[in-house]
C-alpha cells in the first residue's frame, strides 16, 4: 500500500513515514493545538525583583561607604557580593533555560 493511504477505523495500513493511528471501533480524535505562548515564567519574574535590588543596593553602598574600615562597610560590601553572585547564578540558570 502507498504511503496516505486511508483506512477505515479499525484497519491498520503501514506505511513510510508519519503516525498509525488504530481503532476498534468509532473515530480518532487529533487534537493540533499548539501551545499558547504564556506569560513571564517565575524565575524571569524573580530576575527581575532581583536585578532592581542589586543596583538599589549597590548604590546604597556606596553612597553609605565612609572610608574608614569599619565593620558596616565590610558588612554591606560582602552583602553586595553575595547579592551579585547570587543574582549572576540566576541569570545562568535563566539563559540555560531559554537558549
Amino acid at each position: 500500500m502507498s504511503s496516505g493511504q486511508q483506512g477505515t477505523p479499525g484497519q491498520n495500513i503501514n506505511t513510510n513515514s508519519g503516525n498509525v493511528y488504530a481503532t476498534q471501533t468509532g473515530n480518532i480524535n487529533i487534537n493540533n493545538n499548539l501551545a499558547q505562548k504564556r506569560g513571564p515564567h517565575l524565575d524571569t519574574k524573580a530576575l527581575l525583583v532581583v536585578l532592581p535590588a542589586n543596583v538599589i543596593f549597590f548604590f546604597y553602598g556606596m553612597s553609605a561607604y565612609t572610608g574608614r574600615n569599619t565593620s558596616g562597610d565590610n558588612w554591606r560590601a560582602g552583602t553586595f557580593l553575595f547579592m551579585l553572585l547570587f543574582t549572576l547564578g540566576m541569570i545562568g540558570r535563566w539563559v540555560r533555560r531559554r537558549f
